[in-house]
């Protein structure tokens, strides 16, 4: 792996600043959401467009596969299977599903 998550550019530092304040204002939420990097799914040429994932439990692994939209119709994401939310086309918008 070229690419390590962990490492951000600083001319993120604003944006994260932005995120820890909001965690500040609503502490409660951290135990619900992380801030995560999509450095995996970029080196992997993940085009969110045009994909979405799908993520399962195998034992101890999480499991994530990526399908075309047009093959997998996206699930209703007010059921709460939500995983990943992504900012496109001006709206938060869910690109990965938790699946059974």
């Amino acid at each position: 792996m070229t690419t390590r998550p962990d490492a951000l550019p600083e001319t993120d530092r604003a944006f994260l600043d932005k995120i820890q304040y909001a965690f500040e204002q609503h502490p409660e939420m951290a135990e619900r959401y992380a801030l995560a990097s999509l450095a995996l799914e970029r080196e992997l040429g993940i085009d969110y467009t045009r994909r979405h994932g799908r993520s399962r439990i195998e034992g101890e692994r999480i499991i994530t596969e990526f399908v075309a939209r047009s093959d997998s119709p996206e699930p209703d994401s007010s059921t709460g299977g939500c995983l990943k939310r992504g900012w496109r086309h001006g709206e938060l918008v869910c690109i990965e599903w938790a699946t059974a």
